[in-house]
């Protein structure tokens, strides 16, 4: 029970955590606008569907119609209601009071045709519900709102209920509390369960009743935050009339739109445009296995999942056109990732809840309603990639909801590197409509970005608030299909895997081209992708540093640069002015080796070392670019001995929280902001995160965030404890789990635990116990690094300096990491399942 407490401390913390100081409050008629049917009012404005963030005033609603206003003014409803001091004695009286209200709803409504909620009935609940988010308790929302009342034994589900075994789907769950601030953060746990059925829709709504004061709120969480109806006295009859209004405008719900559900998925099939230059076409799309859910209430919510395109219907669809989703239901399965803490990484197929005890929320169908095709304003990405030239072959669909100032960043960062070493190959993106042609968007539940907004902010957890948070639902589609790091075969697979992973976080950073790349800054188990098929791509190659002496070149005084820049570039075929991308092609055809001879243009062959000699004399006397060319030499020689070839095996992916590096250090787009997710945080940006302190993120960050990633996969791999017989050690390492997707210290303190041990002596897996041992070898050189980096960093006078530190410490810090497998490739080798090769 203290555990479970313990638990329930740290998820309501979570949610503090996550709205922040974005919660407003609006008066119950715009609250009733927001949750009604809309379309967007574009007669005399038709650039409005290019907008990102459509404000609610756009929209002509459902609920303003005359007609609809007259009738719901004059509609009978029930007394206003008192409540008692005893929070569970109100649960039956609310119970019966908010179904009073919907019964003259219902009479008015008993014409209007395909209702979502055809039935909607409030029950008295107050016992947990037959499935949970993994790693967190189980919720007892005090009542809840469903198809019908509920029995006795009635069990009620976030997902897909079963109703032949005495089970109910929750619609809408009420939570009844003497405090506002913890009846909102409960609220946001089940806005959080919600989330996890049905990962893409753009709210959820929960309803708060303060019985201490007699005062209702609807609360909508959206990923931008909370927008809550002000205060409604329910011992009053305009109370009352105003709950009716906002209940009304609920069941006026008639599409997945309605409901905040997009229209071109039902979780489980999605429409796609077919390809950039085909936008109005569509490809129709299944879906076989959720990769990755980043779970959140307000945030981006990445979710990935597998998909194959099918032909049958037809795939080439006009804007409008539907396409009715299958009847089949699917039989559900258990997931993995019991272990795991308040922040949720799900490997699971798209499968229906077990009945007998209470099971993980697993994402599910979202209705059973045609699809419908919308054509984007936009769609991103290159000329020659389709969703329907792949065949059989699986692609990758990534949904998010990035932030105002991340908008489009990913597909532009895609665009130049797509298909590089670690990278994966970029097909499409779009932003979601509706079926008006409007932004999929929460703006509607936000204050005008007029300046105005102050005046809507209600101060719950802060007393000020910061601009908006406005967000639009996004979708990426990639081709490379592949699994969690957490899946790698044995020690040697996962260190490969890793090392390919990093060589695309350095192909990210674009070191020596103009302008240069970005930081990705969001390295975690969900971002780390093992192909399931070794994938042939440009190799990798230092080479490219040659052109950073251009900068040095123009400057008069450094004469002996310029002649030995000019000597490189007339010489090597490996250092062409054109820059990185020439470089990468030219540089090496398959293998790298240092000793090889490669053809200059000329036909003569110039050996390798003199390119590296040529340009270590140019920058002999640059206290910045003779580390960084150190760095690259040596990175490059590791990889030979490696022989790491142009056969890629695994993909760094998620771009939406990097950042570009050109402007990095010169504006205050990222001056301080935090990104990432918390588990694979470096302990610098966790500290910055939990103190709200600044702090510029830098290579040294994302490398300690491999290392973390790496940990927590060798930890959650199933090999870990498939052959662990000592009762003691799986306890130890179900442990070290926990404490590791836990708060910082936590996950120090399992660290600190397993660094103690000889784990190959004490029973553990040999997985885990190789995998622990080389990361912390790898860590001192980390912590070494890490020392190196600040003290040079802090020298830094300008902004030209800073990237080249940038640069130099992210390849000697791979360069670290590929030393040390080939160190101990024996090892490795010799554990290998798979017979990966280092």
């Amino acid at each position: 029970m203290p555990w479970t407490r313990r638990l329930q401390d740290e998820l309501l913390a979570l949610m503090d955590g996550e709205l922040g100081e974005q919660i407003w409050q609006f008066p119950a008629n715009d609250i009733a606008r927001m949750l009604s049917p809309k379309i967007v009012d574009v007669a005399d404005s038709p650039a409005r569907l290019q907008e990102p963030y459509p404000p609610l005033a756009w929209y002509r609603c459902v609920i303003d119609d005359p007609a609809i206003c007259a009738a719901v003014d004059s509609m009978s409803g029930p007394q206003p209601l008192m409540l008692m001091p005893s929070e569970r004695l109100n649960y039956t009286p609310l119970a019966k009071w908010f179904n009073e209200c919907i019964t003259p709803c219902n009479e008015l409504l008993v014409t209007l045709k395909q209702r979502w909620f055809p039935t909607l009935v409030f029950s008295a609940y107050d016992r947990p519900t037959g499935d949970k988010i993994a790693g967190a308790p189980s919720l007892k929302p005090g009542l809840v709102a469903g198809p019908r009342e509920l029995g006795k034994e009635t069990v009620c589900y976030w997902s897909r209920a079963n109703p032949d075994d005495d089970q109910m789907p929750i619609d809408f769950a009420v939570e009844v509390k003497d405090n506002w601030k913890a009846l909102v953060m409960q609220a946001a746990t089940y806005a959080r369960a919600q989330i996890s059925a049905i990962p893409l829709r753009a709210f959820s709504l929960v309803i708060g009743v303060n019985h201490s004061t007699n005062e209702l709120r609807f609360l909508i969480y959206h990923h931008g935050g909370l927008t809550a109806s002000l205060p409604i006295r329910i011992d009053t009859a305009e109370g009352v009339r105003q709950v009716q209004k906002v209940l009304f405008s609920v069941l006026l719900w008639q599409t997945p739109q309605d409901a905040g559900l997009p229209l071109f998925t039902n979780g489980n099939k999605f429409v796609l445009p077919a390809s950039a230059s085909l936008p109005a076409q569509g490809t129709l799309a299944v879906a076989d296995q959720v990769l990755f859910h980043s779970l959140c209430v307000r945030g981006r919510g990445s979710l990935v999942v597998r998909a194959r395109p099918i032909t049958d219907p037809p795939s080439s669809l006009q804007p409008g056109h539907q396409l009715r989703s299958s009847a089949r239901k699917k039989t559900q399965s258990e997931g993995a990732g019991t272990d795991r803490g308040p922040h949720t990484f799900h490997v699971l197929p798209m499968v229906k809840p077990s009945p007998v005890e209470p099971s993980d929320i697993a994402p599910r169908w979202y209705h059973e309603r045609n699809l419908v095709h919308v054509k984007p304003y936009i769609v991103m990405g290159p000329e020659n990639a389709s969703t329907s030239s792949t065949g059989d072959a699986a692609f990758v669909i990534k949904t998010c909801w990035p932030t105002k100032s991340k908008r489009r960043l990913e597909p532009t960062v895609y665009d130049s590197i797509s298909g590089h070493f670690g990278v994966p190959r970029h097909c499409i993106s779009f932003e979601v409509c509706r079926e008006d042609g409007s932004a999929f968007s929460n703006a509607i539940f936000l204050p005008p970005s007029d300046g105005a907004w102050a005046s809507y902010h209600w101060p719950l957890t802060a007393k000020q608030s910061s601009e908006p948070d406005y967000r639009t639902l996004s979708v990426t589609v990639t081709e490379d299909e592949g699994q969690s790091f957490e899946r790698c075969t044995d020690a040697s697979d996962l260190c490969l895997s890793t090392l390919h992973g990093l060589l695309g976080w350095l192909n990210y950073m674009k070191i020596s081209e103009t302008p240069p790349g970005v930081l990705h800054r969001d390295i975690s188990i969900g971002n780390l992708v093992k192909l399931l098929k070794a994938r042939l791509c440009p190799p990798f190659s230092t080479r490219g540093v040659v052109n950073l002496l251009k900068k040095v070149t123009e400057t008069p005084e450094r004469s002996d640069v310029a002649e030995a820049f000019a000597r490189l570039d007339s010489s090597s075929p490996h250092s062409q002015s054109s820059g990185l991308r020439k470089a990468r092609d030219d540089a090496h055809r398959g293998t790298v080796s240092i000793e090889a001879e490669p053809t200059s243009e000329e036909g003569g062959q110039v050996p390798d070392v003199n390119f590296w000699r040529e340009l270590e004399i140019a920058v002999a006397q640059d206290e910045y670019l003779k580390p960084l060319v150190a760095a690259a030499k040596r990175l490059e020689i590791a990889l030979a001995k490696l022989e790491v070839s142009n056969e890629c095996v695994a993909n760094l992916i998620d771009a939406d929280m990097a950042a570009f590096l050109d402007d990095y250090f010169t504006t205050s787009t990222h001056s301080g902001a935090i990104s990432g997710t918390p588990e694979f945080m470096s302990v610098f940006v966790r500290i910055a995160m939990e103190t709200r302190e600044p702090h510029l993120q830098n290579p040294l960050d994302d490398l300690h965030s491999f290392w973390y990633t790496v940990l927590w996969a060798a930890l959650f791999n199933p090999d870990t404890l498939k052959e662990v017989d000592n009762p003691k050690v799986v306890r130890q390492v179900k442990r070290w789990r926990q404490r590791i997707a836990g708060p910082m210290e936590e996950r120090d303190s399992a660290i600190f635990e397993m660094s103690q041990r000889d784990l190959s002596l004490t029973g553990h897996s040999q997985l885990l116990s190789t995998i622990v041992s080389l990361l912390f070898e790898w860590n001192t050189s980390l912590t070494r690094l890490q020392r190196q980096f600040d003290k040079v960093f802090k020298g830094c006078t300008d902004s030209h300096e800073k990237l080249l530190v940038f640069y130099r410490f992210a390849y000697e810090g791979v360069a670290e990491y590929a030393e040390l497998i080939y160190e101990e490739r024996e090892t490795l080798q010799a554990q290998s399942v798979a017979g990966a090769t280092l």
